[in-house]
Parts: structure tokens; sequence; C-alpha cells
């Protein structure tokens, strides 16, 4: 459910600040459990070979650490605002690690050598995942391709400035991060990075410059052959899609996606004799297909797409 959020016909027509409102007043009811709680769930997940009750177990898990995620977002909310993510898609991001987490997480089990240890709280557990998928999305939402190891840097960096303010130097940054100058210097540079807009970048109505860059792009009115055939195809794929899913989880996407009558998962349940968490978790995982398919679609058509460009 919390992963589809942003997809919600109500939420979807918000801005991204009323969004965040709107999603942190709804998961407000969701309380922290105990350490002996997580333990109990762990032993559940784990070990049950009752389906229902280990998707319940994960699910309670989960529903009670959705704060974390949106704990974990502010950590990264400085590297978000100079990318294109915006924080609903982000937390959304944080969710899907959030529930990796969940289905996998055992109390008792040490990481380091897989032996039995002290038991883990799931927040340090959980803490890794989502990070990981939050950075991963941020790095992928930017034009310039960064590092993932870069974020560590950006880390070390800003813990350094905290801890001396602005009295380190270059150089002496150089040495705590055993980095060398150039290498600082694009750390330093792809933490602010930021998207520009065309106009700044070519000094419009400058004495230099004759007009603006309107006058030398096309429309956006005008039609380009091939981009158009490649968005017909792409629908076309979305389509074909769409219809090589099950029947019952193409049905439970078309009504809850595209109906004008915009069902709940509790109307849609009904109708197929099913509990909303299993028409949530078929509608997840056709989703989850969906997506994986139009990435791949999208990959083979992007190189044609620059040599379109470039030839232009």
């Amino acid at each position: 459910m919390w992963i589809l959020y942003t997809l919600h016909k109500g939420v979807a027509a918000m801005t991204d600040s009323d969004a965040y409102s709107r999603y942190i007043k709804d998961i407000s009811p969701y309380e922290r459990i105990s350490p002996e709680r997580e333990v109990a769930l762990s032993m559940i997940i784990q070990t049950c070979t009752n389906e229902e009750q280990r998707e319940a177990a994960i699910n309670e898990l989960i529903h009670s650490n959705l704060r974390l995620v949106v704990h974990c977002q502010k950590e990264f909310e400085r590297y978000r605002a100079s990318s294109r993510i915006s924080v609903m898609d982000l937390i959304a991001e944080g969710n899907i690690g959030l529930m990796k987490a969940a289905k996998n997480f055992n109390s008792k089990f040490d990481e380091a050598d897989g032996n039995e240890a002290a038991a883990v709280r799931f927040s340090t557990y959980a803490c890794k995942c989502i990070k990981s998928h939050m950075i991963r999305a941020i790095k992928n939402a930017r034009f310039i391709h960064i590092p993932e190891h870069h974020f560590g840097y950006w880390s070390e960096m800003e813990n350094l400035q905290r801890e001396h303010g602005d009295m380190l130097s270059d150089s002496e940054l150089q040495e705590r991060m055993n980095l060398s100058e150039d290498a600082l210097a694009f750390i330093k540079l792809s933490t602010h990075s930021s998207v520009c807009m065309l106009e700044d970048l070519a000094g419009a109505g400058s004495e230099e410059t004759d007009g603006s860059w309107n006058d030398f792009i096309a429309s956006e009115n005008s039609v380009n052959p091939f981009e158009e055939a490649c968005s017909s195809d792409m629908r076309s794929f979305l389509i074909r899609e769409l219809n090589s899913l099950a029947p019952r989880t193409r049905e439970i996407i078309s009504m809850l996606y595209f109906s004008e009558s915009a069902p709940t998962l509790r109307d849609i349940s009904s109708m197929y004799g099913i509990s909303s968490e299993r028409c949530r978790q078929i509608c997840v995982q056709g989703l989850n297909r969906l997506r994986e398919q139009m990435f791949s679609r999208r990959m083979a058509i992007e190189p044609a797409l620059c040599a379109q460009s470039c030839a232009a």
C-alpha cells in the first residue's frame, strides 16, 4: 500500500508538500512496537508455514516502522533537493527497502559471521536497506551519474565540517579523507549540483546573445515523428504487457488505477472473495512486473533516442 501511495488519485493531484503532510498524518496511528514483539514477529516470519500469518507479521513490522523511513529521508534531504526526485518518491523507495528488510528480518542473526548472536532491533537492521534504496533512487535521478560511494564521502565531509566548522582548509580535508585535490573538488561540486535553466547557461538577454533559447529550439507543440513513434510503441507495449498479466491481476490493476469509479482495495477484494491484503499483494506483484518490463523497454529505446538527438 505505502509504495503505491503516490499513485493514489487524490495524492497524485497534490503538491509534494501537501502529499507529504497527508502521508505523515496517515501513518501517525501506527505506533512503534517493543523489542519483544519484534522478536516474536521475527520468529513468525522465519518459521511460520501459514502464508497469511506470515504476511500479517510482515505487515505489522512494516507499519510500525513507517516513521523510520521518514527519519531516513530527512538525512538525504539536501541530496534529494539537488536531484529530480520528489520527497514522496524518495519515501516510496525507502518503503520498498523497508518491505525487503521485514521479509528477511531475523532478530537473532549476526550478519558478520552467520552465527546466532544477541538480539538485534529491527530499526538497526532495516536502516541499511532503506538507505540503500534511497541512495540508488537519488543517484538514478541525477542528470550526471554520481558513484554510490560518494554518499559516504559526503557524510564524512559533513561530519568534519560540523565538528570543525569552516576552519578546515581543502588540504586538511584531503588529508583527513585521504583524497586527491581533484577528487575533493569533484565531491564538493557533486554535493551542490542542481538542475540549471538553459536560460541561465546561455545568458539570455545579455549583450553577448541575441534572443533566448526559445528562439533556437523547436516548439513544444511540434511533433517529432521519431519520438511520436517511440511514444506510440511504448503505449502499445504497456497495453500488451497489461494483457500478459493474469486476468485477475490485470482486472485489479485496471480497476484500481484506471477506473472512473475509483474503487478501494476493500471494494475490489469483496468482488473476488479475497482479503484486502491479498488484493494488495496481487496488485504490487503485477505493478512490479510492469515496472521491470517498462524499464527494460526504456533501456532498449533510449539509445535510439540519443542517436536521433545527436543526429539532429
